[in-house]
């Protein structure tokens, strides 16, 4: 075997490096999988949805709920608690792995006037307004990528309890 001088060894060490540095770039992403897009609004149909709170507890009365993607979701909130209780409740759907955040920001830059959301929040895919008891909302919104979707309710210290999954095929 044939010896190499320092200078020819720390040439092709620096061109092995900068060779690893672009065949790890050429994934694009990290390492990270890709994020779906979104397919067409309204090429998944319409679809209408309903949900409601238990009685006056802070659960919902469905924890699942699927749509296909691309839907335009029209969905209804109902608040069945008891008349004369008080209790506030909304639907919050939220980008995966940021249920935390949001209610967190909801709680500190939202107020009951934003249903405890924070206005504008990125990771606030679609959300009703906080339903009095009695009461219902109704909002309509294009599904997302295909994917499962925590859905919450924002006021203080019911999220917990009260949420389920939008599981978008």
């Amino acid at each position: 075997m044939k010896a190499i001088s320092r200078r020819r060894f720390f040439t092709l060490a620096g061109l092995s490096l900068t060779a690893g540095a672009l065949l790890a770039g050429c994934g694009g992403d990290g390492g990270q999988s890709a994020q779906p897009t979104a397919p067409p609004a309204g090429s998944g149909g319409e679809v209408s949805l309903t949900l409601a709170s238990k009685g006056s507890t802070p659960f919902y009365d469905r924890e699942r709920l699927e749509v296909k993607a691309g839907a335009r979701v029209t969905l209804t909130f109902k608040n069945e608690a008891e008349p004369g209780s008080n209790r506030l409740f909304n639907w919050v759907l939220v980008k995966p792995n940021t249920k935390f955040r949001v209610v967190s920001d909801g709680q500190s830059e939202g107020s009951p006037e934003t249903s405890y959301v924070k206005p504008n929040d990125p990771n606030v895919i679609a959300h009703t307004r906080l339903v009095a008891p009695g009461e219902s909302d109704t909002i309509t919104f294009d599904a997302p990528p295909p994917g499962e979707y925590p859905y919450i309710c924002t006021f203080p210290g019911y999220y917990n309890t009260m949420n389920g999954v939008l599981v978008v095929q």
